[in-house]
């Protein structure tokens, strides 16, 4: 845990960065990354406007008002006028506006009367055929009787002579012929007045900012008017629909128009600039194909009595529905959405790297090279196995270097002594040193015997040393003459270099220890006999060295 800890808090850790020198990869990369740019910057953040908070939680409120007069042909010499509070049905509706542009009125009263003749399932001979019940379609409860028709009525092919009678308003609504539209119904005019408000940026907007003399005298045109309210009913048919016959269908038929009002206001523009946007569409099906219902109607009444008895006018109105739908956005600028959308960004080009890599390691030519260069496995004991060899070697060499510059040293050694012998004069050493001396000896001997006894490579180097320290042994006197005989040629011999402090491996140590000559003024030296053979040893060993291969050194953890 505590590694960990520090780990955490000392240590920093990056991925590795593999270069690769190849012009398609190259190339398909900065493509990739030129596309992505320009989507983030021209689309995200120019046209959507990445660096703005928006607001689209609009709240709305809609009034409708409809002016015009119009009028149809009811009969011979017989002319209904109409106005706003005949077509407009019912008076008010949310977000919605019903414009009846044709009508089929009939007065009805609560008596007995034949089916309606369109009805096949009301053709009889008898009363027998006019006993079903629960007929869907019927227009009053049937009475079971056949009521003959008159023969006027009646093809001469025809063998069907009676309707089964019902018990309803009567007489039955005949809609087979439709009437022609109402005159000017293209000339209405619709007045939106819409309010809206932005919540989060608390923006209060309507529709109708402009002055009142703009507002009396204005129409709406796609291009040259497209801010005014008042809405002509030809111009909304003329955007919906192209075709004329089309035109003419809807309004004898009827039809469903949506209305779409689009509120985009950037408010780090001045505020009267946010204006709304109108457009128009068609919803029902158009004439020209073949469907089941064709154009929009229903039918209403009113009712009234006179002398007891009910009566009705039953209208059914043909018209165009006009549905209403707001929706809007309201952006300001906000350095915590930009911070968002530029890290998006910068994240979306990341996308760069990833299909360059699918590239160079699955579908280039070389992708096994670069697959190698990316991965790299780390063994953690070969990795030490490894750093241990390396240092190893390079003290091996350290040690061949070592021992040139001792071999050398010996042959200077051995001449300083020489001299030496002939410049000291016999003085006693105190018991002090003596004993120092001995101990120190003592001391050299142990360290020997260790490396003969570990390492067999050193023992044809064992009599020059053994006969060394029996000399010692048996002959002390001549231990103290040499001891301070030695200490008359300290100065010349301190120019000698100094001992190893430490060796690479046991197989140098024993070799060192046993051709090394110690110069410090306490270390013991040797006769001239023994320095002679310590220098042809010396040289026998350094000829050996360049002859022999250098010892492999193997680390095992």
């Amino acid at each position: 845990m505590k590694s960990i800890c520090r780990g955490f808090i000392y240590e920093y850790e990056t991925p590795k960065i593999v270069t690769i020198h190849s012009i398609s990869i190259a190339l398909t990369c900065r493509l990739i990354q030129l596309l992505i740019l320009c989507y983030g910057v021209a689309y995200l953040m120019v046209y959507k406007k990445g660096y703005q908070e928006m607001d689209t939680s609009i709240i709305s409120s809609i009034t409708l008002k409809v002016k015009g007069i119009g009028y149809n042909r009811t009969g011979p010499n017989e002319t209904l006028v109409v106005d706003g509070a005949d077509y407009i049905i019912p008076p008010q509706e949310n977000n919605a506006l019903f414009l009846m542009t044709n009508f089929i009125r009939t007065d009805q009263k609560h008596s007995q009367c034949p089916e309606t003749i369109d009805m096949k399932q009301a053709a009889c001979f008898n009363d027998t055929q006019c006993r079903k019940k629960d007929f869907l379609k019927a227009n009053g409860r049937w009475t079971g009787r056949c009521v003959e028709k008159k023969r006027s009525t009646l093809n001469t092919s025809q063998s069907i002579i009676g309707q089964c009678e019902i018990e309803g308003w009567c007489p039955v609504e005949n809609d087979t012929d439709v009437p022609e539209p109402i005159r000017d119904a293209l000339n209405f005019t619709i007045f939106i007045k819409n309010f809206i408000e932005f919540p989060r940026f608390k923006v209060i907007r309507k529709n109708i900012e402009q002055s009142p003399t703009y507002l009396k005298t204005c129409s709406f045109h796609s291009v040259k008017d497209p801010i005014c309210p008042i809405f002509r009913v030809g111009t909304i048919l003329d955007d919906v629909e192209d075709n004329k016959t089309e035109i003419t269908q809807m309004l004898k038929f009827g039809g469903v128009i949506r209305v779409k009002i689009d509120w985009k206001c950037n408010l780090d523009k001045p505020l009267h600039e946010c204006q709304p946007k109108y457009s128009f569409g068609r919803l029902d099906v158009p004439f020209k194909e073949d469907s089941f219902s064709k154009g929009f109607n229903f039918r209403f009444a009113s009712h009234w009595k006179h002398q007891n008895e009910s009566f009705r006018t039953l209208t059914k109105a043909f018209g165009l529905r006009f549905i209403i739908s707001v929706s809007g956005q309201a952006g300001r600028f906000d350095i915590i959405t930009l911070s968002l959308n530029i890290g998006s960004l910068i994240g979306i080009l990341g996308l760069a790297t990833v299909l360059c890599d699918i590239v160079a390691l699955y579908v280039h030519g070389q992708s096994e090279v670069y697959r190698q260069q990316k991965f790299q496995d780390v063994d953690l004991n070969l990795l030490r196995l490894e750093t241990l060899n390396s240092l190893a070697e390079g003290m091996v060499g350290e040690v061949a270097k070592r021992k040139n510059g001792r071999s050398s040293s010996a042959e200077q050694s051995i001449s300083n002594k020489t001299i030496g012998n002939y410049e000291t004069k016999p003085t006693g050493d105190s018991p002090i040193k003596d004993t120092f001396q001995r101990l120190k000896e003592h001391r050299h001997r142990r360290l020997y015997e260790n490396i003969v006894s570990s390492s067999p490579q050193s023992m044809n180097h064992v009599p020059v040393s053994s006969n060394h320290y029996q000399q010692r042994a048996t002959n002390p006197t001549q231990i103290s003459t040499e001891d301070s005989t030695s200490l008359t040629s300290v100065k010349q011999r301190r120019s000698m270099p100094s001992r190893p402090s430490q060796m690479t491996s046991l197989t140098h140590d024993s070799r060192d220890k046993v051709d090394m000559i110690y110069a410090d003024e306490d270390s013991p030296i040797s006769n001239d006999k023994s320095h002679q053979n310590i220098h042809k040893k010396s040289n026998s060993i350094g000829n050996d060295q360049l002859n022999r291969p250098s010892p492999k050194i193997e680390t095992f953890l």
